[in-house]
């Protein structure tokens, strides 16, 4: 009986033994978690990662990290999820352990009373906030998407990163369609300035744009004042003959197709002399002759042009043929002038033959005191130079009848001489087709292509009757009128904002440029639709930091078309974790309010019963 009793004894104390073992066990766990330390240590970790995260670069190609930072560190962050720190696992997984201590922390000192409402739920709002990053972060997706205008689409793109550390795009579909209805762009009004330009000291001055006040330009003789402004200005030119004396001989051109005008226009004899037909492969041109000697040499020649440079140092210019290749020397300086290559249309990489002569140049190499330098000359922006660097800028350089080289298949000539003697060349590739003389308002058939050539005015002065019109009150194509005071004298003039060229002082050493400083957007916005099952469920007009909102996405207006504004950039988001976060929020709210200002209360009314 007493052995019985003792092996009960032993079994008894053995099971409460491995009762204690498990209980002890089981308290070192919870202990675990609900202890202050882990909440400082986690805190800790993640005050580091979120330092990290703000000092790597994040979500960046394998190239960039290994750009940035060498191969061996670039793919250690990338395997420790240092290049994603916000949305790895390991983040997650510390805002999961946090929770866990903070709800574990709750129960442990929470005690069964109304006072503790407000501890709880401070706790509560905290844990909410935790899981609602949480959801965040490994369930929420952004990314963009262009729409047309009068298109919709019903997916967005995402960026990621592959395994291989490249950037892809990922396609998301969306449970509805949006549709673009329509883009605004609201522009604000274009601002404008006054740049004067003093080309032997090279500076640059903006200007006041004031009317009638006299502003002198620092550092030199120049004075300038604003004598008008047209916010939108049109000038209007009316071709006028000013002199019987032939300063500027000009002719008035009719190109006929058949029986109809295909192209008319003015032909200046010293500055816009020709006209091209590129589908018909025809070049009509101008050339006032000084005497009836040199027409005779001419016009039985196919070849009337005679390109060259002219180089002027000093006051003194020489003029040299335009020959590639071939090195000249200035006289009595140390420079040599090489001309490289010439193209009828500067720009253009087509064979030399299929250029049109828009904007013929030259490329030339000059050899001086202080090195080599290379640069273009054109032929219709003699003052290229003056408003560009160059390391000789004494040396101003210009050429001359290098479009006059150029030949269609079919070339007419029409020749005029003082003395009144005038003729039309035909020529056709580039041999003499046909030479008669021309009177006013004579059509002359072109030979072999049936059409006609005539000439219906002359002007022996030729010159524009100017006259600026304001078109609006808005601005749009600004103009001045100013007026310019220098060692010449006074000069007036109209200065457009539409024109891209500098206007010139007399004296070519002073420049006005009146020019945009660009214009600003104010606003953009989109009129969307949401089309869902074929109808139209949600309208609104977003922009930024307006969006629209439907089941959990969130459109917002993003970017737009720079060029041609057809197009809107929208961003779209879900993030199932911000009600979550939001709930947390409030609660916090709730349980600040309750223990500040319920919970005093209620305690000062017990204590107050208490008393009574």
């Amino acid at each position: 009986m007493k052995t019985e009793i003792k092996k009960d004894t032993r079994q008894n104390i053995k099971i409460q033994t491995h009762q204690n073992e498990r209980k002890g066990s089981s308290n070192i766990v919870w202990d675990f978690f609900c202890s202050v330390k882990l909440a400082v240590v986690i805190i800790l970790i993640m005050t580091v990662a979120c330092i990290l995260g703000t000092v790597i670069l994040q979500e960046k190609t394998m190239d960039e990290y290994t750009a940035k930072y060498g191969y061996g560190l670039a793919t250690f962050l990338r395997t420790t999820q240092l290049t994603n720190v916000f949305y790895s696992h390991w983040f997650s997984f510390l805002l999961i352990l946090l929770c866990a201590n903070l709800i574990c922390c709750t129960i442990k000192r929470w005690r069964n009373t109304f006072l503790q409402t407000g501890f709880v739920l401070t706790h509560l709002s905290l844990v909410l906030i935790l899981i609602g990053g949480v959801v965040k972060f490994q369930m929420g997706v952004k990314g963009g998407v262009n729409v047309y205008e009068g298109k919709s689409v019903n997916y967005f793109l995402t960026q990621k990163i592959d395994r291989k550390g490249k950037l892809d795009y990922v396609k998301k579909d969306l449970p509805f369609s949006i549709a673009l209805d329509d883009f605004i762009l609201e522009k604000n009004e274009p601002k404008f300035q006054l740049v004067s330009y003093v080309k032997n000291k090279d500076r640059q001055k903006v200007l006041e744009i004031k009317l009638g006040k006299k502003q002198k330009v620092p550092g030199s003789d120049y004075k300038v004042t604003i004598k008008d402004y047209v916010p939108d200005a049109e000038l209007k030119q009316e071709p006028v003959n000013v002199s019987d004396k032939p300063d500027n001989p000009a002719i008035f051109v009719k190109f006929f197709g058949s029986e109809k005008v295909a192209a008319e226009g003015w032909l200046l004899a010293n500055e816009r002399n020709s006209y091209e037909d590129k589908k018909q492969n025809l070049r009509i041109e101008y050339l006032w002759l000084s005497s009836q000697q040199e027409l005779d040499k001419v016009v039985n020649s196919a070849e009337t042009a005679n390109p060259q440079l002219s180089v002027a140092l000093s006051g003194q210019m020489q003029n040299y043929p335009l020959e590639l290749n071939k090195v000249f020397r200035l006289e009595g300086t140390d420079y040599t002038i090489k001309m490289l290559q010439y193209v009828y249309n500067y720009g253009d990489r087509r064979p030399l033959g299929e250029q049109p002569t828009d904007n013929p140049a030259v490329q030339v190499e000059i050899k001086g005191p202080e090195g080599d330098e290379t640069r273009w000359v054109f032929e219709k922006f003699p003052d290229w130079n003056k408003m560009h660097p160059a390391k000789y800028k004494s040396l101003n350089i210009t050429c001359s009848g290098i479009a006059g080289t150029y030949m269609a298949k079919n070339t007419v000539r029409i020749y005029q001489t003082p003395e009144g003697k005038q003729m039309i060349v035909c020529i056709k590739d580039k041999r003499i087709a046909e030479i008669k003389p021309w009177e006013l308002d004579n059509r002359y058939t072109i030979p072999d292509t049936g059409n006609q050539v005539e000439v219906s005015e002359y002007f022996p002065s030729f010159d524009f009757k100017r006259e600026v019109i304001k078109k609006s009150d808005e601005v749009k194509m600004p103009a001045i009128f100013a007026e310019v005071e220098g060692p010449a004298g006074k000069v007036e003039d109209w200065i457009f904002s539409s024109n891209q060229y500098a206007t010139w002082y007399t004296d070519n050493n002073f420049a006005l440029v009146y020019e945009s400083t660009g214009e600003s957007i104010s606003h953009y916005t989109s009129m969307l639709r949401i089309v869902e099952n074929g109808q139209t469920v949600v309208e609104k007009t977003i922009r930024v930091n307006d969006p629209l909102e439907y089941k959990g996405y969130v459109i917002y207006q993003s970017s737009y078309d720079p060029e041609a504004g057809s197009f809107s950039g929208l961003q779209i988001v879900k993030d199932p974790g911000i009600p979550i976060a939001y709930s947390g929020f409030g609660a916090i709210c709730v349980g600040v309010v309750f223990i500040f200002y319920i919970k005093p209360f209620l305690r000062k009314k017990q204590k107050k019963g208490v008393e009574e």
